[in-house]
């Protein structure tokens, strides 16, 4: 591609050819900008992208399946996966595994579930147990009587008791007042996770589809069918809960999406239940984002939700774009404290998406209606009308309606009408005209508003 010039000569001959109406090119002055075109204009541009930073085993993560997250009061994040715990100070990962020699490391490298309670204690669930870490001495405490099934969830209440599901069975300990953790033993169903409302109250899900309330004063439990007014369906698996500050709870469910249950009127709506593929959503974790919006993690990417609108947004993995979410397995998410939200997945690792700042938007090669159709971009224009003209070296010329966010591709296509080379090396709109300069072949003169050539020289 010859000689690239540095950076203040590339913009420098970029402003050149954007503002003269025909443009002379040598090879050896080429500018390349690729794989992505970074757009930033006061006009307005559709939409905002949702790009995420990778965080993989090849980054120093013990484990790219990622089951949960959260940040103690020091600043760590801490991620729980298939093989250890992962402390992470932004830039490195120090990893937590059993060790035969010493008592006090971590007993079980499956971790399923973390929490950090009002004091700022990390509670560590696995798959044998549960463990108090001590920030102090970075040593693990084993909670007796708890390593006989795996920890799926953990959360605490307002009166310092912890409350986790241990092999199917909720269980309710106080580390001032209890040796042991104490199961709740008013219900003899199987259940699979807890949370705690706002208000208090504590809610947990049975195997059977049902919405449970644990009344503390009379150790007995209220329930709600959250599928009765739905097909017959295999299971009726309730993964997560998640209770808002709306007096509401999230339901992820592994056969029948996302649900909403409302706290006062003890009825439900389901918020997705099939993907636009028709595919069932497989309901797995919850964040408040801010404002309205939820983001929810699903076996199908991220679902952005709108609690008062109803509106949802998808985030899936795109293959010819670096900064979407590595895998459509999302099982966990977090929103740290300075607003960016952290995605475990089961293969992409950890995914994080800063809070934004800047309003720069991300166009990729590809072939759809929001991709340009190269990765060596030569030359840009605006043209009267607001369209922004985007000449390639490897894939034609392409106008991007900045309104919509629409992409059209223009190429040779062996007639008067259409281009006469893939390799473009200036734009220029001038009216209703769009002049373009290409390596070697000439000037093409386009109609702007027929998208069809006119002249040639």
């Amino acid at each position: 591609m010859g000689i690239q010039p540095d950076y203040a000569t590339q913009l420098s001959y970029l402003n050149y050819i954007c503002a003269n109406s025909t443009a002379v090119c040598l090879k050896s002055n080429v500018i390349c900008i690729t794989i992505a075109l970074l757009v930033f204009c006061t006009s307005s541009i559709y939409g905002q992208g949702y790009y995420f930073r990778h965080y993989q085993v090849e980054n120093g993560l013990s484990h790219n399946t990622v089951h949960c997250i959260v940040q103690d009061k020091e600043g760590f994040l801490w991620f729980g996966s298939k093989d250890g715990l992962n402390r992470f100070d932004g830039v490195t990962f120090k990893i937590f595994r059993p060790d035969p020699a010493d008592s006090t490391s971590l007993g079980n490298n499956f971790v399923y579930s973390l929490h950090v309670d009002p004091k700022g204690t990390l509670w560590v669930g696995t798959r044998e147990g549960v463990y108090r870490y001590n920030a102090k001495t970075e040593s693990f405490r084993f909670i007796k009587s708890t390593g006989w099934s795996d920890v799926r969830d953990i959360t605490s209440d307002k009166d310092g008791n912890l409350w986790f599901i241990l092999g199917l069975r909720l269980y309710r300990y106080n580390e001032l007042k209890d040796s042991i953790p104490v199961r709740i033993n008013s219900i003899d169903i199987e259940l699979s996770t807890v949370c705690v409302a706002p208000e208090g109250q504590i809610w947990t899900s049975g195997t059977d589809g049902r919405l449970l309330q644990y009344h503390p004063d009379t150790d007995s439990f209220e329930g709600y069918n959250v599928f009765n007014e739905t097909v017959p369906i295999v299971s009726k698996w309730i993964g997560k809960l998640y209770a808002t500050d709306k007096e509401q709870i999230l339901i992820g469910t592994a056969h029948q999406g996302i649900k909403l249950f409302d706290i006062a009127s003890r009825k439900y709506i389901d918020v997705v239940t099939h993907n636009a593929d028709n595919s069932i959503v497989y309901g797995r974790d919850f964040v408040h984002y801010g404002g309205d919006e939820y983001w929810m993690a699903t076996e199908s990417g991220v679902y952005i939700y709108n609690i008062r609108d109803g509106s949802l947004k998808n985030l899936r993995k795109q293959f010819n774009d670096p900064y979407s979410i590595a895998d459509n397995a999302v099982y966990s998410l977090f929103k740290d404290k300075e607003g960016g939200v952290w995605a475990g997945t089961y293969f992409g690792g950890v995914n994080y998406f800063p809070h934004q700042y800047a309003s720069f938007q991300k166009y990729f090669p590809g072939s759809t209606y929001n991709n340009i159709s190269g990765n060596a971009v030569r030359a840009m224009c605006e043209d009267q009308y607001g369209n922004l003209w985007i000449g390639t070296e490897d894939g034609g010329l392409n106008k991007l309606e900045q309104s919509t966010g629409k992409i059209t591709h223009y190429l040779p296509g062996g007639n008067r009408s259409t281009l006469s080379y893939t390799n473009i090396h200036g734009v220029q709109a001038i009216g209703n005209e769009l002049w373009v300069g290409t390596f070697e072949h000439g000037v093409d003169v386009m109609d702007i508003r027929t998208g069809k050539v006119i002249r040639h020289y």
